[in-house]
């Protein structure tokens, strides 16, 4: 821990030189001495503890038998090694924390400061919330899911807040938008907000319902399979910020896309979706009247949850922060029908899975005495991603999506798992994930549009000396979207 502390605040020297300027191009870094970025830097610090603090007092107020620390849990944290910790659920973990980081990594940006040295103050509130805020031992996988998942997510937020307070919406849209952002607002009353200008490209809100079937099947000595059927109800929106097409610029999110849904069906069933990607640079080597290409590295952060729901985990959880090359190209038949094709290769560096979910699966429903643990799975892998769209302004819109990721666990690092076998030994394998979804939409009047989703999800694993679980969640909906 106390190593931890020395390299952060060696991070905080080297980094905290840089912030924006807030002039025409308001997000471009520029210098200032580390005199001009102490009040700030104390600022944000204060920000993050705050947040830290406010979250530990609602844990509290809840009754959650963790959110209790002690003088003793403090000191176990500062002198005993962290654990890789398996008590919280997937949709906690791999969604709540880069929720929770993104707050911290506001409170730098909202100060001043820029994409990477805003980091700082998630890993700050990070390493203290770990330390302080609970009365379990310190998480090094809550800990890892937090820093890197608040850069894409926390950016994303910040900005979008700036765009919602520009477009002048009121002070509890820009609040719900971003806490932290809102927060930093009314405090100094406006008066360090930068005249941002409008950069949302395109934003589509929808509603639908449909109907969907889950499948999993578990190969082992006696076999094990379950399914379940129903309909649901989804909300959710999509949301480009700046032009895709044309981007030559070495900030940080300039230009990134967002698409969140959430279907459910009374708690048992549930379509949870974030799917993002954001450019750390790009640069433009098209650009005619027919033809326009945008190309370079973006950051990724994917959630999916889909299936059997319980409040912690459903049949299909899948979690990917990646690096990827990026392709993103436009192509113009007509006037009236256009082409649209992005393109993403790369490597997830924090991916995660619940590779057998369910836990108690075969004591609940197979009716033996066989036990499937919960395996929650941290590591690596690859992911692509491919979007294709073809629309014509009169005969509508057909989108094809296509996503595949894989995860290797990290050595060890792997939650042990007991089903017919002797060993409690973390398995070593390979999860796989593919998901599809296929759309056509037409516009009905104005502004909104009413299209039929036909979406499938697939994942499968092989594990040394462990059954294989396959799990599969087909769903058809429809929607009508309000595009703007």
């Amino acid at each position: 821990m106390k190593k931890i502390i020395t390299c952060l605040c060696l991070l905080l020297l080297i980094q905290i030189q840089f912030a924006f300027a807030q002039t025409e191009d308001w997000d471009k870094a520029q210098s200032r001495t580390l005199r001009e970025a102490l009040m700030p830097g104390l600022i944000a610090s204060g920000e993050t503890l705050l947040s830290n603090l406010t979250l530990m007092l609602i844990n509290t107020a809840i009754g959650f038998p963790w959110a209790t620390p002690t003088a003793e849990s403090i000191r176990s944290n500062f002198t005993n090694p962290w654990e890789w910790e398996d008590s919280d659920g997937f949709l906690v973990n791999q969604l709540g924390h880069p929720y929770q980081g993104a707050q911290y990594f506001t409170a730098g940006r909202v100060n001043g400061f820029g994409f990477y040295s805003s980091v700082f103050f998630s890993i700050l509130g990070s390493l203290t919330w770990e330390a302080f805020g609970e009365s379990k031992q310190a998480s090094i996988n809550d800990f890892i899911t937090t820093v890197p998942g608040s850069m894409a997510m926390g950016e994303m937020l910040y900005r979008l807040h700036l765009e919602a307070h520009a477009a002048g919406a009121s002070l509890p849209l820009v609040f719900l938008v971003s806490p932290m952002g809102g927060f930093h607002m009314i405090v100094t009353n406006g008066r360090q907000i930068p005249d941002t200008g409008q950069y949302l490209y395109q934003l589509q809100t929808f509603v639908g319902a449909g109907r969907s079937t889950t499948r999993h099947s578990l190969a082992g000595n006696d076999g094990y399979e379950f399914s379940s059927d129903g309909s649901f109800g989804v909300i959710g929106l999509r949301l480009i910020y700046g032009d895709p097409f044309e981007q030559s610029t070495a900030v940080p999110f300039r230009h990134f896309e967002l698409s969140v849904c959430l279907g459910t069906h009374l708690g048992r069933y549930t379509n949870i979706r974030l799917i993002s990607d954001g450019y750390l640079f790009s640069f433009s080597p098209i650009n005619t009247e027919r033809n326009r290409m945008s190309t370079g590295l973006s950051m990724h952060l994917d959630y999916i949850s889909l299936g059997d729901f319980n409040i912690w985990n459903s049949t299909i959880d899948m979690y990917s922060n990646a690096l990827s090359w990026t392709v993103k190209f436009q192509h113009r038949f007509s006037e009236n029908t256009v082409m649209e094709l992005r393109c993403h290769l790369g490597f997830t560096f924090v991916g995660a899975s619940n590779y057998y979910s369910e836990e108690g699966a075969w004591a609940e429903r197979g009716g033996t005495t066989s036990l499937v643990n919960e395996l929650r799975n941290y590591g690596y892998g690859t992911n692509s991603k491919l979007f294709f769209s073809l629309r014509n302004n009169m005969l509508g819109k057909f989108a094809a999506d296509l996503l595949f990721y894989t995860l290797r666990p990290y050595p060890t690092k792997s939650i042990p798992l007991t089903v017919h076998s002797s060993t409690t030994t973390p398995p070593r394998g390979t999860v796989f994930w593919l998901f599809a979804d296929f759309t056509y939409s037409r516009h009905i009047v104005n502004s909104f549009s009413l299209g039929v989703t036909a979406s499938f999800a697939r994942e499968w694993g092989r594990f040394q000396n462990h059954p294989n679980t396959r799990k599969v969640n087909d769903s058809t909906s429809l929607f009508v979207a309000w595009n703007m």
